[in-house]
């Protein structure tokens, strides 16, 4: 099942790797998962993995699915919705 993240943390089981807010998260162990939404880090999002959607790479960078960057946000969701 994935969830959707709501507060970013450090995933403690994934050598401490940022978990940014709006991303998806899952992981085998139940009792971390109810763990992590008990202290409000994480919502039950859906039993379908994630869509495809831009993902902040810092610095107003943006990176598309395909591998592509692009700087500021609104440009790299019109390149999303265009294909390019």
């Amino acid at each position: 099942m994935f969830y959707e993240v709501i507060k970013a943390f450090r995933d403690k089981t994934d050598n401490l790797k940022l978990i940014n807010v709006g991303d998806s998260y899952s992981h085998s162990d139940e009792s971390r998962v109810a763990y992590l939404v008990k202290k409000g880090f994480l919502t039950e999002k859906s039993k379908q993995p994630p869509k495809e959607k831009v993902k902040h790479i810092g610095a107003g960078w943006y990176e598309l699915p395909n591998g592509e960057k692009i700087r500021g946000k609104e440009e790299a969701l019109e390149a999303l919705e265009s294909g390019e």
